[in-house]
């Protein structure tokens, strides 16, 4: 067995024990929104820890991550395709009537622009430095780049399973289409997100790219609209039909860009 596929196999392992115990608090001892609050941070930085534990065992250091910064146009280009794809999702929304602008929706800069993105960022670095600063990369040595699409797809997807099903996310429609939208706007999502690990060098514009992304349907365009229609729950939101068409035509652009990674 390589050693990538002995490291992959040990990340799993040891992250399922982690978010195992997240979960348990989250589901028995969070009864508060703060507690809630706190709960999520853990889980989400389970993947991280795991791929700490993981590397150390194995090289006994902490280095393969990708802690390299790279360069500015990667954070450019992570920062506002979110922005971009909600702006077409949701006028496909606005334009439709399955929903309208809400004009009681106030804009704070500041809680926004500057603490909305921190605090994301403090949220999406504990996945992202797990999931594309260790496995995926590990994953890319031993298979193909849409390989390591599809299994890091199924992974990041079934580790938020536990979330839907308790109802604790994503709760506005039936948890089986739910399951089945989260499944495939991550998959949608892996993609891009891979490609632009891969090619970077750095985990860094993951990272920002998982929070613009949360900064953006969570406290921009989600708030902002007024859905018209019980159908709207479909087609709105982070996992909805109209987010999905987007980020599935982006990342269908960047697997065909797969011939430029190295590996």
């Amino acid at each position: 067995m390589k050693k990538e596929t002995k490291k992959i196999i040990s990340f799993l392992v040891i992250g399922s024990v982690l978010s195992a115990v997240a979960y348990a608090f989250i589901f028995n001892y969070a009864k508060t929104k703060m507690d809630l609050f706190l709960g999520i941070f853990i889980l989400m930085w389970c993947p991280a820890l795991a791929g700490f534990i993981t590397q150390f065992i194995y090289e006994r250091s902490l280095r393969g991550f990708g802690w390299g910064l790279g360069n500015l146009c990667w954070y450019l280009l992570s920062y506002f395709l979110p922005a971009v794809s909600g702006v077409l999702a949701y006028g496909f929304i606005w334009i439709t009537g399955l929903g309208r602008i809400n004009p009681s929706y106030e804009f704070n800069f500041f809680h926004f622009a500057i603490f909305g993105i921190i605090m994301h960022i403090a949220f999406a670095a504990g996945e992202e430095i797990g999931w594309r600063g260790f496995l995926v990369p590990n994953l890319f040595r031993t298979m193909s780049f849409t390989k390591t699409c599809f299994l890091s797809g199924i992974i990041w997807s079934a580790w938020h399973f536990p979330l839907v099903i308790s109802g604790k996310y994503l709760s506005n429609i039936p948890v089986a289409v739910s399951l089945a939208q989260l499944t495939i706007i991550l998959f949608a999502m892996t993609f891009t997100i891979n490609w632009i690990r891969l090619k970077s060098g750095s985990v860094w514009p993951a990272v920002l790219l998982h929070a613009s992304h949360n900064l953006y349907m969570q406290n921009l365009f989600d708030p902002i609209t007024t859905l018209t229609s019980p159908l709207a729950h479909y087609f709105s939101g982070e996992n909805g039909f109209a987010l999905i068409a987007v980020y599935g035509l982006v990342g269908f652009i960047f697997w065909k860009k797969k011939s430029n990674l190295n590996r």
